[in-house]
């Protein structure tokens, strides 16, 4: 079989399906086209100027039709000894048949086993391979008519110009689909250790992490630095292994490429720090870049709300989930909360917070936003919007 490099230890293939079995089908073909080039050259003997060039032929195109079933490699050195077989073939029928037998419009020797050779080397080299190949058999074809063409010698470069171009196209297509599921497969295998990994981190690390904040923070004075670097590793951790983003990581690009999409996780936990702790799904959660810029201002905005007005020590913490229709951003703190009706009456006068800065730029996305909230009791904000912008969730 055709062999372009090693075994996959992924997909355990060298070649696609299709590949393969277009080689399975060409050993088969070569020999019984040889078979039939023998039976027309049998029929046509006495006719023939030098049968003995015609028995050679036959025999150098059975010689190889017959090795290519023991010899299983296909590669380029392959492909180039049969195109050349098969240009040989073709100029060697005047020699066998005559001039005026050509002109009349006799078969080459090789037949459609020229064909085959056409066909292998698309299977090997892709379109391009087998568009040189056509070409190569299509100038013999000239040659041996002495460069003036019938309408049969025609007829049969046009099909060689297509089998090469078009089996080579499929060819191609399935090599490009090979590639594309290694790099899936790849993929899911680096998941699955991130996640392995993330397992080991958030047994030791991340547990030990947290320990030294918590006691940090009770012990106070100087231990309370140490609580806060803590605190402020573990948030870095967290994110680096769910992989939304790295320790030390430079500011989060929302505007994406034409027709892109962005990975949400990486706005929300842009947004974690001290009395804010933010929880996202382990995988990527794409959104159109403008859902993505919009929830971002929006998010922006409610935790501004709770720093102005969920009172000192106030901590909030957000939670990001979505499924194939849109996303959910659920906002909640522990301030001093609010009477609903407040809430109601700042929307009426325009306060910018919520009508604008959040409510509006939802609404916008084709999604909603509500509030829960009660005095003593900390306020929730819940914002679901759909992943592309313009449809509702």
């Amino acid at each position: 079989m055709g062999v372009l490099g090693p075994r996959s230890p992924r997909t355990g293939r060298r070649e696609p399906v299709v590949v393969e079995a277009f080689h399975r089908g060409l050993d088969v073909f070569r020999p019984l086209a040889t078979a039939y080039a023998a039976v027309l050259a049998w029929e046509r003997r006495t006719e023939m100027v030098r049968p003995w060039v015609a028995v050679l032929v036959l025999a150098v195109m059975a010689a190889w039709s017959l090795g290519l079933l023991l010899y299983r490699r296909r590669g380029r050195t392959v492909l180039v000894v049969e195109v050349v077989i098969a240009t040989a073939a073709v100029l060697a029928t005047p020699l066998a048949d005559g001039m005026a037998a050509v002109t009349a419009g006799q078969f080459t020797l090789p037949t459609v086993w020229a064909a085959g050779s056409v066909a292998g080397a698309a299977v090997v080299a892709g379109a391009r391979g087998g568009l040189v190949a056509a070409g190569v058999i299509a100038v013999a074809d000239l040659v041996e008519i002495a460069g003036r063409p019938t309408q049969g010698t025609v007829h049969n470069i046009v099909i060689l110009v297509l089998l090469g171009g078009l089996i080579g196209l499929a060819v191609d297509l399935a090599r490009s689909g090979l590639e594309r599921e290694e790099q899936v497969l790849l993929e899911r295998e680096r998941l699955r250790e991130r996640e392995r990994i993330a397992r080991v981190v958030h047994d030791g690390v991340l547990q030990s992490l947290a320990l030294i904040h918590r006691r940090g923070a009770e012990l106070g004075g100087e231990a309370d630095e140490l609580a806060t670097l803590a605190a402020d590793q573990e948030r870095a951790l967290r994110r680096f292994v769910s992989g939304a983003g790295a320790p030390g990581g430079s500011a989060v690009d929302l505007h994406g490429v034409e027709g892109s999409e962005v990975d949400l996780r990486l706005a929300v936990t842009a947004h974690e720090r001290p009395g804010v702790t933010v929880s996202v799904p382990g995988d990527p959660l794409l959104v159109d870049p403008q859902v993505a810029r919009e929830l971002d201002a929006a998010l922006t905005a409610v935790l501004d709300n709770v720093e102005r007005h969920a009172g000192e020590g106030a901590r909030a913490w957000v939670l990001l989930e979505g499924d194939a229709a849109g996303v959910e951003l659920t906002v909640r703190d522990d301030g001093v909360g609010a009477d609903p009706a407040e809430v109601q009456a700042a929307a009426a006068r325009g306060r910018m917070g919520v009508s604008s800065s959040i409510r509006g730029r939802v609404e916008d996305l084709g999604g909603s936003a509500t509030w829960s909230t009660r005095p003593g009791a900390g306020c929730t904000v819940r914002i679901i919007v759909p992943r592309t912008r313009g449809n509702q969730p």
